[in-house]
């Protein structure tokens, strides 16, 4: 049973305030909330942290319940401890275009060619231009494509453009501690976060993206698309 947990987190504590600004930190909160066996072939473990005004909230998606109180203790509100909701419902009740509107917070890249190396140098898109043109060329892959709206500014009656703002862009840069290894790296990343709308083009292959994810950075708080009804 995939599952869809929310949590309102406590920057007024230690530990919330350490998870909030700590993304390895949270990373491992999160997984010590499932059990070490866990079975990730239906979905992985995914996770954002949303922050609206005042408000922080953790989602998390994964293959089973979570034991919230990991993260509720340390990090919560004992009178908030979080609901947890069977994700199949949704899942099972998408359909081919279906329109939804969608965030999703992701770690939006792409691979430099080097002379004489197999692999690229990966390098972040850093404008919101780069960033949504990013996500448009994925959408198809991950089973959806951004809807068009009309263009208001541009004087042409024709011209459309992708239904996708990108309403957050943060730099983060924290350590990552490698168990096998007693050396530490650092880890930076760009993150941007899209409001949009979107419409179901491959149900099987969007069902796979709400449990597994899009882009790098899935363990540290990137690559969750949640979906909402679209008003109207």
């Amino acid at each position: 049973m995939t599952t869809f947990t929310r949590i309102l987190l406590n920057p007024q504590k230690r530990g919330g305030r350490r998870l909030l600004s700590n993304p390895q930190a949270m990373h491992a909160a999160v997984r010590a909330s499932f059990p070490p066996d866990l079975d990730e072939s239906t979905s992985r473990i995914l996770w954002r942290v949303d922050h609206d005004g005042h408000e922080h909230t953790l989602y998390i998606v994964g293959p089973e319940e979570p034991d919230r109180s990991v993260i509720v203790d340390q990090a919560g509100w004992a009178a908030r401890p979080g609901e947890t909701a069977d994700y199949d419902p949704l899942l099972d009740g998408l359909r081919l275009g279906h329109e939804r509107r969608f965030r999703l917070t992701a770690n939006p890249v792409r691979s430099l060619a080097a002379q004489g190396q197999k692999r690229g140098k990966i390098v972040p898109h850093v404008t919101p231009a780069q960033q949504v043109q990013w996500l448009v060329g994925k959408a198809s892959a991950h089973g959806f494509e951004v809807r068009m709206t009309p263009a208001t500014d541009t004087g042409a009656p024709d011209t459309a453009l992708p239904d996708v703002i990108v309403d957050r862009r943060e730099n983060l840069s924290f350590t990552r501690r490698d168990k096998t290894s007693p050396r530490t790296g650092t880890v930076t990343l760009r993150t941007a976060r899209f409001d949009g709308s979107l419409r179901i083009t491959d149900v099987e292959a969007f069902r796979r993206t709400l449990t597994h994810g899009i882009g790098r950075g899935r363990a540290y708080g990137c690559g969750l698309l949640t979906i909402a009804r679209l008003e109207g």
